[in-house]
C-alpha cells in the first residue's frame, strides 16, 4: 500500500526522477573524457523539497557545479496571475511566491543559511553561480 503524501492535495509532489545509468566507459557528446558515476551521491536524482533540509542531507565536498537564482528581494508577491499580475504571462501559474523581506538584514539572514550549506557541500575544485539582481544589493 502506497504511503500518503502530507503534502496539500493543490501542491503538485515531485517523486525522484531516475536516469539510465551510464556505463563505466560512457562518453558524453559535450566532452570525450569518459563520465563515472559519483561516489558521494547519485546523480541520477532530481532532489525536490525545501533546499536547506535537501542540503543537510548531503555529504560535504559532493558538488562540482552549484548555480541558484533566489528571490530578489524585489518587494513583490508572485501570486501565480490571483491579482492580475501574473509574472510569467502564463493562466494557470503555479510558481506562486511573496519576494517580501522585512529589510535587507532580513534578506541576507534567509540567505546565509542556505550559502553556507551550499558551501559545505561545494569540492574546492567547483564552481559557484549565485543569480541577483539590484534589488539585492540596495539597503532598504
Amino acid at each position: 500500500m502506497a504511503k500518503k503524501s502530507s503534502a496539500p492535495a493543490a501542491v503538485p509532489v515531485a517523486a525522484p526522477v531516475k536516469a539510465r545509468k551510464p556505463a563505466a566507459a560512457e562518453t558524453s557528446a559535450l566532452s570525450p573524457t569518459r563520465l563515472r558515476a559519483s561516489s558521494l551521491l547519485d546523480t541520477r536524482v532530481i532532489y525536490c523539497g525545501d533546499n536547506l533540509e535537501q542540503l543537510a542531507k548531503l555529504p560535504d565536498a559532493c558538488v562540482d557545479l552549484i548555480y541558484i537564482d533566489p528571490p530578489f528581494n524585489s518587494n513583490r508577491n508572485y501570486d501565480g496571475g490571483q491579482s492580475g499580475t501574473d509574472f510569467w504571462g502564463e493562466t494557470k501559474e503555479k510558481r506562486a511566491f511573496e519576494d517580501r523581506h522585512e529589510n535587507t538584514k532580513a534578506y541576507i539572514d534567509y540567505l546565509r543559511p542556505r550559502c553556507v550549506q551550499l558551501a559545505r557541500v561545494l569540492k574546492q575544485t567547483g564552481s559557484f553561480y549565485y543569480h541577483c539582481d539590484w534589488h539585492a544589493s540596495i539597503a532598504k
